[in-house]
């Protein structure tokens, strides 16, 4: 039970460090993330808890490192809830990888949905009026970002999840053990 208490441990961390670096260093553009993905994957294989601690520790480091605005309460509040999905929608699954990647494109649709309404909610630049138009108005003008995180999402998920299954299939290293 401790051995596979440390390798969830130990996979969480990794999934942590990879969500960092993809925040800073490997970053491919405005929302093509791999959050949303290391999310899924705690929640798949790691279980609830771990799909709430691995995306939220992500945001909370690399917010510090690269900033926020006010909306963080919106974005930290959005990977929470993906990652939620991610363990009732893919936990004891037998086939992950396209249930994961729909699942990736609906993680998609919240992100935009739940963030541009607190870019609407919380302006502080007066971008957006108080009014239906205001708000009609930021989901237009988030198009292009949920467009690229949908891309992300399309391309990390089942990329990622074809690894993990591919692996433990195979037998290779802790991969095989990887389960809740």
């Amino acid at each position: 039970m401790e051995k596979k208490r440390s390798l969830k441990i130990i996979t969480a961390l990794c999934l942590v460090v990879m969500g960092i670096a993809f925040r800073t260093i490997w970053h491919p553009g405005d929302n093509i993330e791999f959050v949303t993905t290391a999310a899924f994957l705690a929640g798949a294989y790691l279980g609830w808890r771990w799909s709430i601690f691995v995306p939220l520790t992500i945001m909370v480091i690399t917010d510090l490192i690269i900033g926020n605005t006010n909306i963080f309460v919106f974005t930290w509040s959005a990977y929470i809830m993906i990652g939620i999905f991610g363990f009732l929608g893919l936990n004891n699954q037998k086939s992950k990888i396209i249930r994961a990647t729909g699942i990736g494109i609906a993680a998609s649709a919240w992100f935009y949905i739940w963030t541009n309404f607190g870019v609407w909610m919380m302006d502080s630049w007066g971008m957006y009026p108080k009014t239906v138009t205001g708000l009609l108005q930021a989901y237009f003008f988030g198009l292009p970002f949920l467009k690229l995180n949908l891309l992300g999402n399309i391309f990390f998920v089942p990329l990622s999840f074809f690894i993990v299954e591919k692996a433990k299939n195979l037998n290779i290293g802790f991969f095989k053990k990887l389960a809740i």
